[in-house]
């Protein structure tokens, strides 16, 4: 029974991924073949991120994670958007504030899947004073609305946490790969549970100089919400860029999936033909009402530690992009996120490295 469940989901999630990424016919304006295609970074976006702390050497909390997103070309208006199926066009109208006069039109979609760890993966009991064994497998659908000045977006997750998320299977089968430990104890982990979340976000840039076809920079400010089981909060963030003939709009922030949004708020830089090359700074305060992946499941009795409500984030990133194609490194470290006087197994900080490919047909 539960396999046959795994199957159902799976296939699921592939009959949306391939609809999403085969140009539907059937209820496309036909205008829409005839605007010009969109060009670097403004082209429809492939996106593999990839998320670990074995660059760190260690193996716990948010041990790792990964998203295969599609991005949709930037277009004028929601009815232009091309290559989408027509209830997306038909949403992003729906969805309040994602429409205003100089805004351009994206809309995503993306599976991912995130695996937590306690620090010492060789015990097979129960673990108490650290954070629980625990996996989520997702899929998420995101519309959002940009300039050069602003970003709205608006994105909804749905998925699993538990056994169906193939967490353990693909922790062992990589640990095996890599020739590392065992982990031992997944048979602790959160029970199944269905998942759903909304996250709102808004951008503002509120600093620029220099010249955008050499060396300049910019800073936004980031405000972003999310409701559901599986993680509850609100962030605010100040993100800063600086580089030479950097893509104008914002900065791409990696999250856990279901904490942000995925979005590729990009328009062309200044010299469409040159690579663009630059550094960021982002540093995040949040505050959680509810992260499933410390508090356990929502609606039974399941492992849990108690969790710190305020928690920063700083992400210093390098990112190198050409007309084609792109790739972007990350690093990220958090405040501590568990209280340690009650789960003192629990490590003090969270800390990821990650690495974003990027490719635009």
């Amino acid at each position: 029974m539960i396999i046959m469940k795994k199957i159902r989901f799976i296939v699921s999630v592939a009959i949306c991924l391939l609809f999403f990424t085969v140009k539907p016919f059937y209820g496309q304006d036909p205008s829409s073949f005839e605007t010009e295609k969109p060009d670097g970074v403004e082209q429809a976006t492939w996106r593999f991120e990839f998320d670990n702390d074995v660059f760190f050497n260690k193996d716990n909390k948010i041990s790792s994670g990964w998203s295969l997103q599609k991005h949709s070309a930037v277009a004028e208006s929601w009815e232009s958007l091309h290559g989408v199926p027509g209830f997306v066009k038909y949403w992003g109208k729906k969805i309040p504030t994602l429409q205003k006069e100089g805004l351009v039109y994206r809309a995503g979609i993306a599976i991912g899947q995130v695996i937590q760890t306690p620090d010492d993966l060789s015990r097979s009991d129960l673990i108490e004073d650290d954070v629980p064994y625990a996996g989520a497998l997702t899929l998420q659908a995101t519309w959002y609305a940009f300039n050069d000045d602003e970003f709205r977006g608006f994105e909804i997750t749905a998925g699993v946490i538990g056994p169906p998320s193939l967490a353990e299977q693909t922790q062992k089968t990589i640990h095996k790969l890599i020739s590392s430990d065992d982990p031992k104890g997944w048979d602790n982990q959160l029970s199944t549970e269905p998942v759903i979340n909304f996250n709102y976000m808004r951008k503002h840039k509120i600093w620029r100089g220099g010249n955008p076809a050499g060396l300049s920079f910019d800073t936004a400010i980031n405000g972003n919400v999310g409701l559901g089981n599986l993680f509850t909060q609100a962030s605010v963030a100040l993100e800063m860029r600086f580089g030479r003939n950097m893509a104008r709009g914002f900065v791409y922030v990696p999250d856990p999936i279901g904490l942000s949004m995925h979005y590729m708020a990009s328009l062309k830089p200044a010299n469409p033909q040159a690579a663009s090359f630059y550094a960021t700074l982002v540093l995040r305060g949040s505050a959680f009402a509810h992260n499933i992946f410390l508090d356990g499941n929502t609606f039974r009795n399941s492992h849990s530690v108690d969790k710190k409500p305020l928690v920063g984030l700083m992400i210093v990133g390098l990112h190198y992009e050409r007309k084609n194609w792109g790739i972007h490194f990350g690093v990220m470290e958090s405040s501590d996120n568990v209280d340690i006087n009650q789960a003192s197994a629990a490590e003090n900080r969270e800390r990821l490295g990650t690495i974003d490919v990027e490719w635009r047909f």
